[in-house]
């Protein structure tokens, strides 16, 4: 059940990625594309009934895998970093062309690089 709305979330994501226009709506689809793959990793990490995984001699049973915890953990602080770069990306440009419309900014820099090619000649 949590990896289908983690693949829901992950679609939606995607999605928003592709169609928006917008640079922070991209950053928050960008968000919940990270949010969908750590649910993802805990849905596949989780063991009803599972132990944590220390050996007890003569305990027997299901052991809990650690694994999907520590690339939740690293996902986590990876995708932190990403999201806090691309911020401050995204205001770069914002206040060097006054919009946050991806295409708007596209047409500025083609027109600036027109320019300069104009002057260099």
């Amino acid at each position: 059940m949590a990896a289908m709305v983690a693949f829901i979330l992950f679609s939606i994501g995607i999605l928003a990625l592709v169609l928006r226009r917008d640079l922070v709506i991209k950053l928050l689809a960008l968000g919940m594309i990270n949010a969908a793959s750590i649910l993802f990793l805990i849905s596949i990490g989780d063991r009803p009934g599972a132990r944590p995984p220390i050996q007890i001699p003569g305990e027997m049973g299901i052991l809990a895998d650690p694994l999907p915890q520590a690339l939740v953990l690293s996902a986590i602080v990876v995708n932190f970093a990403i999201l806090a770069l691309a911020l401050v990306f995204v205001m770069i440009l914002v206040e060097r062309y006054h919009t946050t419309d991806s295409i708007r900014i596209e047409q500025e820099m083609a027109r600036e690089s027109e320019e300069e090619e104009t002057l260099c000649l």
